[in-house]
């Protein structure tokens, strides 16, 4: 299973017992482990298209917005 870089920090006793947790999800359900290990970092992604998709929606009404009073 791949770490997963997270943005909190954690402590070399948590960081510890996480990754024996994960171990011991590998061993009872490698399955599951196979299927949920690049969860975060897929579901990221599409958030971060819609941000930019967003940010590129609202520049752009902006700009028309200038143009409609300028032209008026």
């Amino acid at each position: 299973m791949e770490a997963v870089v997270m943005d909190m920090a954690l402590s070399e006793q948590e960081r510890r017992i996480l990754e024996e947790i994960e171990e011991a999800l590998r061993r009872d359900d490698p399955e599951l482990a196979r299927r949920v290990s690049g969860y975060r970092a897929r579901r990221r992604r599409p958030l971060l298209l819609r941000g930019w998709f967003i940010a590129v929606v609202v520049v752009l009404t902006l700009v028309l917005l200038v143009l409609a009073v300028a032209l008026a």
